[in-house]
């Protein structure tokens, strides 16, 4: 059997993002498999100082913010999660199965994941008693060196935030079209903001994509102190920092993707029709009052 990827275990709210990061990065796998190839195999790579980007803009030790002191989405939840049900992008159907997908959009078992099981996970939410919980998150900007993971989010936030009902097609083309295993800078801003006009986001949208504010942050010290800083950092950046240390505080182990049905993970999702039978035995329950 192949070896197991590494897993993201839960950790103390206040650590900082980059110890933090480095542990939750999962490899990129899911249990039993091979992790996907990736450039390198370190635990985290540094990104250049004030990168524009992220939160923190790639200081080491920078401190995770809470989800409840950071501006998201108007359609993300308060555990920073965005529902898609029949009802449309930010609401969860009241008696709904619910289907948790944790992600990071340069992840290629995400991409997967998508291939494989998209086009029926989004008839299950059509056909109604499902609703989709996409947990976007930015494991990898840390492996591999570079924005991308938090530049992609970036913008589905921004399409989430603004016009919602796009965001499960940005979603599905980011992840498509994603670029190869350990490449750190990704898909390039030009690239993003083109998919994103394919498949029809508003221009006024993908016009903000690369807005960035001067932004405070806190730094963890070597002497056990923290430190007050501000760095320029995209507009939802802070929210994809919250929402990445979120997931390794809400589950005890969880991979990329992880996927829960009802609060329960489906290890074995990679084998053909699996995680589908396994909500529709979930709808079955519902409707049986079991």
């Amino acid at each position: 059997m192949p070896p197991r990827p590494q897993s993201v275990h839960a950790r103390p709210r206040r650590a900082a993002v980059g110890v933090l990061l480095a542990a939750l990065l999962a490899g990129c796998g899911v249990p039993g498999m091979e992790p996907a190839p990736r450039a390198s195999d370190a635990a985290s790579s540094p990104g250049p100082a004030a990168d524009g980007v992220r939160y923190g803009g790639g200081d080491d030790g920078v401190v995770a913010p809470d989800l409840a002191d950071v501006r998201a989405p108007a359609t993300a939840s308060a555990d920073g999660s965005i529902p898609v049900s029949g009802a449309g992008v930010g609401v969860a159907g009241e008696g709904d199965v619910r289907v948790d997908v944790y992600y990071d959009p340069a992840c290629p078992w995400c991409r997967t994941l998508e291939l494989q099981e998209g086009v029926a996970l989004r008839a299950l939410v059509a056909d109604g008693g499902v609703t989709l919980v996409h947990r976007p998150l930015a494991f990898l900007d840390a492996r591999w060196g570079g924005t991308y993971s938090t530049r992609a989010v970036n913008a589905l936030a921004h399409v989430a935030d603004a016009d919602p009902e796009r965001y499960p097609d940005l979603l599905e083309a980011l992840l498509v079209q994603q670029p190869e295993a350990g490449e750190a800078e990704g898909l390039d801003d030009d690239r993003i903001a083109a998919i994103a006009a394919e498949v029809g986001v508003d221009p006024a949208v993908v016009s903000r994509f690369t807005d960035a504010t001067t932004t405070p942050y806190r730094v963890a010290l070597d002497d056990g102190g923290t430190e007050d800083r501000a760095a320029a950092a995209r507009t939802f950046a802070p929210w994809v920092a919250a929402a990445t240390h979120r997931a390794g505080l809400d589950l005890p182990e969880v991979t990329v993707p992880t996927v829960l049905v009802d609060g329960q993970p489906v290890g074995d999702w990679t084998e053909p029709g699996v995680l589908v039978t396994a909500v529709r035995d979930a709808l079955a329950e519902r409707a049986a009052g079991t």
